[in-house]
């Protein structure tokens, strides 16, 4: 019984690593990959001692989708999107950055239904914060990997508008075929970002920096989808919702690709530099203080 049990054990978890990785932002890969660009673009003392937890701060970046199928945790869904579009047009410049003032001029109910990104990422801006200006170390790797997170959610473009998930529009199953499929086919070896980075004087404003620069994109990504799928069969176009379904020969990813690729690349490369601009921007807030460059959170589990 105890070898079945086991067994039993290790079909399951296979079973929700395969579902986690089709069902939420980038996939599982995309993020790791985003966490550890973005470590390696951190410079000086901060850039040594983040390096010394690279696998961590880049495994640990799937936690929050984790927290989230758990299902325990009723306050973790809504802080991966924003559906900007639901609070108001874009460019979204009447919503109140102050989370409170949203709240009073949208109501909290309304919040937690359209999403909180851009506050989710100020709450562990400073909680990384508040981790390094007491010293404590210890904390810093999994708040950084989880800040990241919530950081590259809202640079893909369906993250950030009420159509998530092409529903509205004839395109239902776009989001894991575009972030996922064709990511996971043709991007993760292609992620070279570059730029300056930044310390964001305000977190909440940044973010809402980039969910203005993801919603336009969303509008490429539903007309790259209603082109590949115009080339199908019907039931080849019933295959695209049903996540377990594979598209490979139908051409449907491949065209993707072709019209949106350079999107996706974008969006990933400037999420790895908008991650450790936040990095450096709690560092700086809690006073730069030098880091335990020696210290692994690897070593310490």
């Amino acid at each position: 019984m105890k070898a079945s049990g086991c067994s039993i054990l290790i079909l399951l978890a296979g079973l929700f690593i395969s579902l986690s990785t089709s069902l939420y932002s980038w996939g599982f890969e995309a993020h790791k990959l985003i966490n550890r660009k973005a470590v390696e673009l951190l410079p000086g003392s901060l850039g040594e001692s983040f390096k010394n937890n690279i696998d961590f701060i880049s495994e640990h970046s799937i936690d929050p989708d984790l927290w989230r199928m758990e299902g325990n945790d009723p306050d973790e869904a809504h802080g991966h999107y924003i559906d900007a579009d639901l609070y108001e047009d874009f460019p979204f410049d009447g919503i109140p950055r102050d989370r409170k003032l949203a709240e009073e001029k949208f109501s909290e109910e309304n919040l937690l239904a359209w999403g909180t990104a851009p506050w989710r990422i100020e709450e562990y801006v400073n909680r990384l914060a508040d981790h390094l200006r007491s010293g404590n170390w210890e904390d810093v790797p999994l708040t950084a990997a989880v800040l990241g997170h919530y950081v590259s959610d809202i640079h893909m473009p369906l993250h950030v508008v009420e159509n998530y998930n092409g529903q509205l529009s004839g395109n239902t199953g776009i989001h894991k075929r575009w972030e996922a499929d064709m990511v996971n086919r043709y991007l993760l070896g292609a992620i070279y970002p570059k730029g300056v980075l930044n310390n964001y004087n305000d977190p909440v404003e940044m973010a809402f920096t980039i969910v203005k620069e993801s919603y336009p994109l969303h509008f490429e990504l539903l007309r790259a989808d209603s082109l590949a799928r115009s080339g199908l069969t019907n039931e080849q176009q019933d295959l695209i919702p049903n996540r377990d379904a594979s598209m490979n020969g139908t051409g449907y990813i491949e065209i993707l690709y072709s019209e949106t690729g350079q999107i996706a690349k974008k969006r990933m490369e400037d999420a790895a530099v908008r991650v450790a601009s936040y990095w450096i921007m709690a560092w700086e807030a809690a006073g730069s203080p030098l880091p335990l460059i020696q210290y692994s959170k690897d070593n310490k589990r």
